[in-house]
């Protein structure tokens, strides 16, 4: 059983709460009676500890003080920063709250993209998807020909494996060259400006988006060929920049200056939509500039030469960092002055290295994707050997009704053997990982790339191991020091010896643990120590040579303070972090969050074992059923026919799979509703195996393709989201359905998430979201659960939606928490250092 901890409330009469000294501190005398019945209230009682408050009750005080009209700047940093009446009250004051109910400007009406555009546009899109879908398939699809069509019923092992292997290898290599050529007859170059949502330019623009996502740029991370492939897209890249993983709008209004260096998960949100308007404009990274991992850029930002953006930092549109100085936070403020003399000398090597360490580049992106495809072959023999088993068995069915009952374990035999040949490649390759600081020259970073792009190729095509049970042991075999009972959800990108997480610990998705650091043609690695029972949140950031000792908290898109250390049962929240001094917790049960019982393990082995496979499983089915169209076409050389018969079949095939999502989400969980779980219950392992379905079989492979356009919110429909006429969705990142509700002509941009619930303390916790009409959710964006969104708001990028919380109707927020937004700092004009643009001589 469940239950909150009591508060220690003081149920003395209300009547004995102080009267405030003004029209603001009555205010926040009133909201805090609310959040507080029947205590008194005086000016200088601690929220905290004179009065039992928590993270919760702070988010639902600031929200009733923000129905005020003199309290809609109330911040949660104003809760910490204050944390009585009198204090809360002299911030507020200071920001001008006095004067804000005089303000009598009125509200201009929202303007809302036409629906008659947005139908056509829709139109235009229907007739595109069967061509995008098919190229994304298309890898796939000459696997099964290359195999069942091509290669013969005598061939052995060893040859089908070979088939497979050139038949992939040749259809990516296809794709890696006709994108920068589709791209540069669609678009052959953006132009900055403001253009109607869904009209003929937003149209090419969403078309080349889609196109480009059909490469995989992840892979090419920290090569010279990243920055070679850009240039073909039309971004101006400079010689020797250092570019991890980004996702760009407008790639060709990206500019990279010589000898930056640019971190992991960078939303480059430079093609937005607000209200009836798709907003494009340029991106521009100095020289010797440095953006850490996880950040966010809007349009019309410039980062001088020299200057640093730390990890977790939003910039939003109009943003100018001027040269050689820190920036950080969200939304981002100046830290430090840099002087040049610290930075490190540039790592060089000679023109013979460059080139051949290019040219090996080059052939790894080649062969090691269809090394990690190879395992398939092994499942489809085991296949056949059950299907000739049960022939003679059930001679009187036909083996399509029980086929995919054979392909399960066939899939989870895939998964075994994939997760198997990473390893293998791991051990070989890069023994032993030690932290230090190594060139990009080196061999020991060319290993370690090997590791990362094999790991990366792995958890594209089998992502549904991330959060099972399985994830820790295989993380084990490759290395990383896991304890007892940890759950991770994340991608350690080759750094396992680095990384040593304690027993119980729960590391949410997309947690970035010592990333390394990239600067000057040099990689800086170090290590990440964790205690027993710490909980990282979704998308945090842990910098390199980090502790987190035990019963600690890091929450949802944040970054620990500096120093290196959270102490222990320390919660910190936010970008630059905030320390709480209490947050809400819940009483259970160990045996159902942190010591299950061994039935409940093997219960829950023999489960993930069935969800991991499934995806796999249905997908093989249905391709194989397609084959059996392609046959002939295939063997008679009719290629027209074969080519009309492969996009018929495509959309079948992910018709079929939105709909089988579909159905497992109403047969296991029917409707959600908010609710508090423990992790290992039978409610969490069935809502866990909906959302790999929704992910692994419609999100991932068709929901991606569906980013703005009217089908993503359509689908949503089906799997129980209450959406509004009218909105656009360029991210489709939810879980539990039926708790969210978007009002009409909401607009939610790249990376931004709905997030309903929160795995604290290993409860499942889960509750409502409701987004008002006319809302504008920025890029790389959080709101989570309990939250009320009012209508006309605007959430700026890499903004967190504290739960508990509601942001008042026509107000701007941006923040990690949230906070309300200001105009870019006003500095000076000085002029970023043209990047030097020629291509360094090398092959790329």
């Amino acid at each position: 059983s469940l239950r909150s901890l009591p508060l220690a409330l003081d149920m003395a009469d209300s009547s004995q709460s102080d009267q405030g000294e003004n029209p603001v501190e009555d205010v926040l005398i009133d909201c805090a009676k609310q959040v507080f019945p029947g205590q008194p209230i005086t000016r200088d009682a601690d929220f905290f500890t004179d009065l039992g408050g928590h993270s919760l009750i702070a988010a639902q005080f600031i929200s009733k003080v923000r129905l005020s009209p003199f309290g809609q700047t109330i911040t949660l940093q104003d809760m910490y920063n204050g944390r009585t009446v009198a204090n809360i009250a002299k911030l507020l004051i200071g920001r001008g709250a006095l004067e804000a109910v005089a303000d009598k400007s009125t509200h201009l009406p929202p303007t809302r993209p036409s629906m008659s555009r947005r139908f056509w546009c829709g139109v235009a899109q229907a007739l595109t998807l069967p061509f995008l879908l098919a190229l994304q398939a298309a890898p796939w699809f000459a696997i099964f020909i290359s195999y069942s069509a091509l290669s013969g019923d005598d061939a052995t092992l060893i040859n089908d494996m070979w088939m497979v292997f050139v038949a992939f290898m040749f259809v990516t290599m296809f794709n890696y060259l006709i994108v920068p050529i589709a791209k540069f007859l669609i678009l052959r170059k953006t132009v900055p400006g403001s253009y109607p949502l869904y009209g003929t330019y937003y149209y090419r623009m969403w078309l080349v988006q889609r196109l480009t996502g059909l490469v995989h740029l992840n892979w090419m991370q920290g090569t010279p060929i990243i920055r070679f492939y850009l240039r073909l897209l039309g971004a101006k890249v400079g010689k020797d920049a250092l570019i991890a993983d980004i996702n760009a709008g407008a790639i060709d209004l990206l500019t990279i200056g010589d000898r930056a260096s640019v971190g992991g998960k960078f939303i480059i949100d430079n093609a937005r939509a607000n209200g009836d308007r798709y907003i494009v404009g340029p991106v521009t990274i100095g020289n010797d500039a440095v953006v850490g991992s996880s950040c966010v850029a809007e349009s019309d930002v410039v980062i001088e030469e020299g200057a640093e953006v730390s990890d977790l930092t939003s910039l939003i549109a109009g943003t100018r960092i001027p040269r050689f100085e820190s920036w950080g936070g969200s939304p981002a403020q100046k830290i430090a002055d840099i002087d040049p003399a610290s930075l490190p000398e540039m790592a060089t090597a000679s023109n013979t290295v460059r080139n051949l360490q290019t040219v090996f580049y080059a052939i790894l992106l080649v062969v090691v994707p269809p090394i990690g495809i190879v395992p398939i072959v092994p499942a489809f023999r085991m296949m056949e050997g059950i299907d000739s088993l049960l022939t003679p068995i059930l001679w009187d069915i036909n083996s399509n009704w029980y086929y995919p009952i054979v392909a399960l374990p066939a899939a989870f035999t895939m998964v075994v053997l994939s997760c198997l040949l990473i390893v293998a490649i791991r051990w070989a390759v890069m023994p032993r990982l030690k932290p230090g600081r190594y060139s990009v020259f080196s061999s020991l970073y060319v290993r370690k790339w090997i590791v990362t792009l094999a790991t990366e190729v792995m958890l594209d095509t089998i992502s549904s191991i991330f959060a099972t049970i399985y994830m820790r042991t295989w993380y084990r075999m490759m290395g990383a020091k896991i304890g007892k009972g940890s759950e991770i959800s994340t991608n350690l990108g080759g750094r396992y010896d680095l990384i040593d997480i304690g027993p119980g610990n729960f590391i949410a998705d997309d947690v970035q643990l010592a990333d390394e650091g990239m600067h000057r043609n040099w990689m800086t690695l170090g290590t990440v120590k964790t205690g027993a029972k710490v909980f990282i949140g979704n998308e945090a950031v842990v910098p390199l040579n980090y502790s987190v000792e035990s019963g600690a908290l890091i929450g949802v898109k944040s970054r620990p303070p500096e120093g290196g250390e959270v102490k222990a049962s320390e919660t910190w929240f936010g970008s630059p972090s905030i320390k709480f001094p209490a947050r809400q917790t819940f009483a259970s049960t160990d045996a159902a969050t942190f010591k299950p019982s061994r039935w409940m393990m093997i219960g829950r082995a023999l489960f993930e074992a069935f969800n991991i496979s499934l995806p796999t499983a249905i997908f093989v089915t249905l391709a194989t059923f397609g084959m059996e169209l392609l046959y002939d076409p295939v063997e008679e050389g009719s290629w027209i026919e074969a080519i009309a018969t492969s996009l018929a079949v495509v959309l079948c095939i992910d018709i079929a799979q939105i709909a089988i999502a579909v159905a497992v989400k109403w047969i296991f969980m029917g409707v959600y509703r908010p609710t508090i779980k423990p992790m290992w219950s039978w409610w969490a392992l069935r809502t866990e195996a909906v959302a790999v379905m929704y992910w692994g079989m419609a999100g991932k492979t068709i929901l991606d393709h569906f980013r703005g356009t009217p089908f993503l919110p359509m689908t949503l429909r089906l799997f129980g989201v209450k959406i509004g006429k009218g909105v656009f969705m360029d991210a489709g990142d939810i879980t539990e359905f039926d708790c969210v509700t978007i009002g009409d002509f909401v607009s939610i941009n790249a990376g931004a998430s709905l997030q309903t619930h929160l795995y604290e303390d290993r409860l499942m916790k889960v509750g409502r979201i409701k987004v008002g009409n006319d809302v504008t959710i920025g890029a790389g964006s959080i709101v989570l659960y309990d939250t009320n969104v009012g209508d006309g708001a605007q959430i700026g990028p890499l903004t967190l939606v504290m739960k508990g919380e509601a942001l008042p109707a026509r107000s701007s927020w941006v923040g990690s928490p949230a906070q309300p937004m200001r105009r870019p700092q006003s500095v000076p004009k000085a002029v970023a250092s043209p990047p030097v643009t020629q291509p360094e001589p090398v092959v790329a």
